[in-house]
């Protein structure tokens, strides 16, 4: 079954800024412990990739900022993926605080060799990825 992927955050001290929220950089973490944490949630687990020789590689990021978050605040990230080429994945995912969308990011995903060479995903890893894709910018 297709389904979403949930990741919850804790903000932490160290992750604020001068203005007391969350400076913009720690939301390229959430989103990627998110996205780690879905393939590995299905079977995949980062270590095992490189094991066997694979790496995911980010090429592009686009992000929107929407709303801060604060210390403390519980942060829900949804994760999908909208697209599958054979050495890329393009993955949707959004961060909601309190039901309210906070930040949106976009993020085309390669998979290499361990020495650089854009490569196919290898088969359990496809699967994986079969298992996460969403309509495209849906992940309720």
């Amino acid at each position: 079954t297709t389904k979403v992927h949930e990741t919850t955050i804790k903000v932490r001290f160290n992750e604020l800024d001068s203005y007391g929220h969350v400076n913009h950089s720690n939301y390229l973490h959430y989103f990627e412990e998110a996205r780690i944490s879905a393939i590995s949630q299905r079977g995949k687990s980062i270590d095992q990739l490189l094991n066997e020789g694979f790496l995911l590689v980010v090429a592009q990021i686009e992000t929107r900022f929407l709303s801060p978050a604060y210390l403390s605040d519980s942060l829900l990230i949804k994760s999908g993926i909208t697209q599958t080429r054979r050495a890329s994945a393009q993955w949707f995912q959004k961060i909601t605080k309190d039901n309210t969308v906070i930040a949106i990011q976009n993020t085309r995903v390669g998979c290499t060799t361990t020495q650089g060479k854009p490569c196919k995903f290898p088969d359990e890893l496809r699967q994986a990825i079969g298992e996460l894709l969403v309509t495209e910018g849906s992940t309720d």
